[in-house]
């Protein structure tokens, strides 16, 4: 029997053929990819200035790791699931792995055990900490208790005491077995990577500690209960609250390595140069663009190479295209982030078709294999499942992701280490960063602390920068904030070559302020009923009459009360909000393009959800007060591409910001459940000083400015304690709102020194701020879809489909797992978690990550048309027994 051509390290099944991995191909596999990684660092070296990636040990250390990672595997339970148990490789082997049947621990924590005796501290007494990280390393390439728990031999042992025994015993019983697939796994390896010393280095390593003694050895001290088992193999001590992130990234590299073996993709694209990929890249935009000369070429040709830039500019000035040319000065791999999906998606279509390569731009977002579909639909090369795994695994030259993609490493989640392993090697830009609000932001910045420490440059882009940003990015004397906190940024405002840079100087907005509720809250016996003024919008909809009306409210409730009054009025009124079945959103919004194209009048009624994902252009609107910079991202939706200045008489954008009393203005109970009241306030105050005035980009930021400058009551004891740790004060009860939103970034940046969670899931969910829940709704399938999309509501209606895999699936239903994923989104929709209680009756069981919403067709209709808010649940969710006597009439 020869074991390196029997034991296993995974099987594939879903999918594809039914294929069986050896465990060596998987070795080499996995190695392969540290060769990708170091040829990545030697072709790109000298724009990589974290040391760690350039040290020979560091990849010995890395290769040493790789071999043994998935030793663990070798125990008859893990074999005997993977294997088919009539083969014949099984019966030879299952005779040499029946001592070690019923061994149930999983096989990373017994590789790491296998690395403790192959690895001695004493043989190589300069390799001691390395070694320690190696161990730590393997017990840690998947999740397991270990990761917030002890990590250390002698806690593996006791908590494992019979398995752990029994396996070394194992090992010890069978020496001469394994000491030969060790032997044949090592000169497998040797003739296959002669030309690379840092794994012969490692080969030769192991081989050196190669004998039976150590084994032998750990057996007697787990047999006698010794105390100083720990001393026998040191693991790497790993602080959760401060942790050391050269760790980080050793631990990241192993990870990238053996989930992209696994997944058959490469870890990074090593046959081209980066700086071949921005080759021309001028010119291309110039093309595109239609000009001899830009204003990015100009101050991106006197940035400093990897120096971090914070970028002002206005919307649709070209943002985009300096990102693009600050990376091909710094030449290294590029992680775009835009908060929204919608924009990532038509930046992913602009870069692939206008720019560069489609092999060489990935997107990473949680419904980005609908855009993979679509690229393979247009008859484009693509494995979906290979591109995804590349994705997730940040491989590819240019990435487009969402922020909580890559900026939660800060929150200490499992899993976090494989982003951090690719900040050495990438350039990262944040674009909308005036989106967040003071918790998001602190994430942000503790994040950026952790990228600028490891090499990484950072490009933050935005119209209007928030002013509580400032003393964070660029330091400021007159707060006292902790070093450890501030960051290295330079500042590049578009201000000082204005006249080259396109929208700048275009007026485009007027504004005209509404002292009265565009919608109220009416309280009631049994709580409240929201109620529209009426008169007044028409009026103003007549007055506007044949223009493009785009209505802004600040909650979905709003928004289809509004919509409720209006649709048979007029019309063209559509309904936009964030909890709409995705497929029904889709189908409007195209709608609404077409309408304007044609020249067609329409009237929208939406969210502030909405307003920022939806490229459209509209010439009035009529919106709900908010923050500034909340209010000056919804007008970018007005006059929008548009090359005048706005010169009408009348306003393009009316503003309701309620009534006043006693001098202040009433903020309803709507808007402070969402927005800060004291900012609210302070907006409408700056909103009338700026009343009929045709603003241009510079008046905007200065409206920002002047809001963030005013003072409000300190009504927070412990916030007031914050801010006067970092700024003198004053007077006792008042400071600038600017001021405290420092403090507050300030103290929840001192938090995450202490906080971490354990799954990427809940740090995601923390930074979005609300837990959303999927559902998705197959009666809607029903009346909406087609015979696929019927045949698949069925199986989803069913309890028991969710134990099904995606190919017994996808041969009931005859169509592709892709294919049936799209639908499944295309038909949910993403509530928040504080609906779960008006759900609860309606929802029966899941399917695939989704909550199975089951309702009648006739209430289906009224979700399709308003959507899922708390008065569409409430009229939904009627007791079983109405139902039921539903059923019996």
């Amino acid at each position: 029997m020869n074991l390196i051509d029997l034991l296993r390290a995974k099987s594939e099944r879903e999918g594809k053929e039914d294929k069986n991995t050896i465990l060596k191909d998987h070795v080499i596999e996995t190695l392969e990819r540290a060769k990708q990684l170091k040829k990545f660092v030697e072709i790109n070296g000298n724009t990589i200035t974290y040391s760690l990636l350039k040290d020979e040990e560091f990849f010995t250390a890395l290769a040493i790791a790789l071999i043994l990672h998935d030793f663990g595997k070798i125990n008859y339970d893990f074999q005997r699931k993977i294997y088919d148990k009539e083969s014949d490789d099984w019966i030879k082997l299952r005779r040499f792995l029946k001592p070690s049947r019923g061994i149930n621990v999983r096989h990373e924590i017994l590789s790491s055990v296998w690395a403790s005796i192959l690895l001695d501290d004493n043989t190589y007494s300069d390799w001691k900490d390395w070694f320690s990280k190696i161990r730590t390393a393997i017990l840690l390439h998947h999740y397991n208790e270990y990761y917030i728990g002890e990590k250390d031999l002698m806690e593996i042992v006791q908590n494992y005491f019979e398995n752990v025994r029994n396996y070394v015993k194992f090992i010890v019983d069978n020496w001469r077995e394994f000491e030969k697939f060790i032997d044949d796994l090592l000169n497998i390896l040797c003739e296959k990577f002669n030309d690379k010393d840092f794994i012969k280095n490692a080969i030769n390593d192991i081989r050196n500690n190669l004998n039976s003694e150590r084994a032998k050895a750990l057996l007697e001290m787990i047999e006698n209960r010794e105390d100083d088992i720990s001393e026998f193999a040191e693991f790497y001590k790993i602080d959760n609250e401060n942790p050391n992130y050269d760790f980080l990234v050793f631990l990241g590299c192993l990870r990238r390595c053996d989930y992209s073996a696994s997944g058959e993709v490469d870890l990074e694209k090593v046959e081209i140069e980066i700086k071949e990929i921005y080759k021309n890249l001028k010119e291309r935009i110039k093309e595109k663009i239609g000009t001899k000369s830009i204003w990015q070429e100009k101050l991106t040709d006197a940035i400093e190479p990897l120096k971090s830039i914070v970028l002002v500019a206005p919307t649709g000035s070209g943002k985009t295209e300096f990102a693009l040319l600050w990376n091909a000065n710094n030449t290294r791999k590029l992680i775009y982030t835009l908060p929204l999906r919608v924009a990532l998606n038509d930046l992913f279509r602009r870069f692939s078709d206008k720019y560069f390569d489609n092999e060489i731009v990935n997107i990473l977002h949680s419904t980005a294999f609908i855009e993979y579909l679509e690229e393979e639909q247009k008859s484009k090369v693509l494995n979906i499942e290979m591109q995804l795994t590349a994705s997730k695994l940040l491989s590819s030259p240019i990435l487009l992701t969402t922020p909580d993609q890559v900026f939660l490493t800060s929150l200490n989640y499992y899993g976090s280490d494989k982003v951090i392993a690719v900040y050495p090697l990438s350039s990262i830009v944040i674009d909308e960063i005036q989106t967040y609000d003071p918790e998001m932001s602190s994430i942000i910045i503790k994040t950026l602390q952790i990228i600028q420490r490891l090499g990484g440059a950072v490009l933050v882009m935005t119209a209007t920068l928030p002013p509580y940003f400032e003393p964070f990015f660029f330091g400021d004397e007159s707060y006292n904030i902790p070093e450890e906190f501030k960051l290295e940024f330079e500042k590049i405002d578009t201000r000082i070559i204005r006249d080259n840079v396109k929208n700048y100087n275009l007026k485009r907005h007027k504004i005209e302020i509404v002292n009265d509720w565009l919608v109220d809250y009416v309280e009631e016996e049994s709580g409240y009923s929201i109620e529209v003024n009426s008169r007044k919008l028409e009026k103003y909809l007549k007055k506007y009459e044949g223009k493009n009306v785009f209505i802004v409210l600040n909650n979905v409730s709003k928004a289809i009360e509004v919509y409720k009054k209006l649709r048979d009025k007029y019309p063209n009124v559509f309904l936009l909000h964030s909890r709409l079945v995705e497929k029904e959103k889709d189908r409007r919004i195209n709608e609404i393009k077409e309408k304007l194209n044609r020249n067609e009048r329409v009237i929208v009624v939406a969210t502030q959800i909405i307003e920022a994902s939806v490229d459209l252009d509209f010439d009035i609107m009529i919106t709900e007060v908010s923050p500034i910079d909340s209010q000056i991202q919804r007008w970018g939706r007005v006059y929008r591409n548009r090359s005048q200045h706005y010169d009408d008489d009348l306003s393009n954008i009316v503003i309701f910001v309620g009534k006043s009393k006693d001098g202040k203005v009433e903020i309803d109970k709507g808007t402070r459940a969402i927005y800060d009241k004291r900012v609210v306030e302070k907006t409408v105050e700056v909103l009338k000083e700026f009343e009929e005035k045709t603003l241009s980009y510079d008046d905007e930021r200065e409206m920002i400015k002047k809001v963030f400058d005013k003072n409000v009551e300190i009504d927070n004891p412990e916030l007031f304690k914050e801010l006067s740790k970092i700024k003198k004060i004053q007077k006792d009860n008042e400071a600038r709102l600017k001021d405290l939103y420092v403090a507050e970034i300030k103290r929840n940046l001192e938090f995450l020194k202490y906080f971490s969670v354990e799954k990427k899931s809940q740090a995601q969910r923390l930074f979005r701020r609300i837990a959303g829940i999927l559902v998705v709704i197959p009666a809607i399938m029903r009346i909406d879809g087609d015979e696929i999309d019927k045949a698949f509501a069925e199986i989803i209606e069913n309890p028991e489909s969710d134990n099904k895999t995606w190919k017994e699936i996808e041969n009931e239903v005859n169509a592709r797992k892709w294919e049936l994923k799209k639908r499944l989104y295309q038909y949910s929709v993403n509530i928040p978690i504080f609906y779960w209680e008006d759900l609860a009756k309606l929802i029966k069981h899941e399917f695939k990550g989704f909550y199975v919403l089951k309702v009648s067709e006739e209430d289906a209709e009224k979700i399709l048309e308003y959507g899922i808010e708390r008065n569409v649940l409430k009229a939904l969710n009627r007791s079983e027994e109405e139902y039921l006597e539903e059923i019996l009439l």
